[in-house]
């Protein structure tokens, strides 16, 4: 089964370029961002499940944390900039009467928002500037969610390894705004490996300031991105975006 899968990704991969933090729908690592941009007027919609290890740490049903899905939708309209919506399900007990059954009955909505003023040469790394969740309530609205809301300015720098690979270097300092979130405050990054042969297939190690993760990242068949990885080794995270040329 396993050189079954193994194929169709083979046979399956066209040349569009995006990497992606996907549980956003955004350019960047598993839970990390980076200075990668997708491929200039390419959207993409798609949805990620999110263990309760990746999410918000106010973000709970009566005191617990619990698992959920994103669903979002991006655009890359030029190459320097990208504009996200997203959001993620949120479980409540129905009519918010603690008698009633359990299920997604609100959402988490946010927008992202990333810039990219330098892009990468021979010489010099590519920067991006950005954020997520960055209009919505205000720190002092009623709602106080800001569940999300994170900036951070990224660095990116590919290197060539024998004529075989593709060594992508990636760092990022990102400040969040609840301090129940502060654990993936501070300096983040990691690593990208790509084979020649099959550009579009990324493996990926990041440290997200909490955890070490590790994953891939596939484009298969032009129009679709898979992504799978693991939070901190353990706690599996996954999704598909659909990628939608625009120009």
């Amino acid at each position: 089964m396993k050189k079954r899968i193994l194929i169709l990704l083979y046979i399956g991969v066209l040349t569009i370029g995006l990497h992606a933090q996907q549980y956003i729908g955004s350019a960047g690592l598993i839970h990390v961002p980076t200075a990668e941009m997708d491929t200039a007027g390419v959207a993409r919609i798609g949805a990620h499940f999110i263990p309760k290890e990746m999410m918000p740490n106010k973000m709970k049903l009566d005191g617990e944390k619990f698992d959920s899905w994103t669903n979002y939708l991006s655009i890359t309209p030029f190459r320097w900039i990208q504009i996200g919506y997203g959001y993620t399900l949120w479980k409540f007990h129905k009519n918010l009467e603690p008698d009633r059954e359990v299920g997604f009955y609100a959402k988490d909505r946010y927008f992202s928002l990333r810039l990219q003023p330098i892009q990468e040469d021979e010489w010099w790394p590519s920067v991006v500037v950005g954020g997520n969740d960055v209009w919505g309530s205000k720190d002092d609205g009623q709602s106080g969610s800001n569940f999300y809301r994170n900036y951070y300015c990224a660095l990116s720098k590919h290197f060539d390894l024998f004529n075989m690979l593709s060594l992508g270097t990636h760092v990022s300092y990102r400040k969040w705004k609840l301090e129940s979130n502060q654990k993936w405050d501070g300096v983040v990054g990691g690593l990208t490996l790509s084979p020649h042969f099959l550009p579009e297939l990324r493996l990926i190690g990041e440290y997200d300031g909490d955890n070490i993760n590790f994953g891939a990242d596939c484009t298969v068949y032009r129009y679709f991105q898979i992504q799978a990885a693991m939070i901190g080794g353990k706690y599996f995270t996954g999704g598909l975006s659909l990628l939608i040329p625009l120009l």
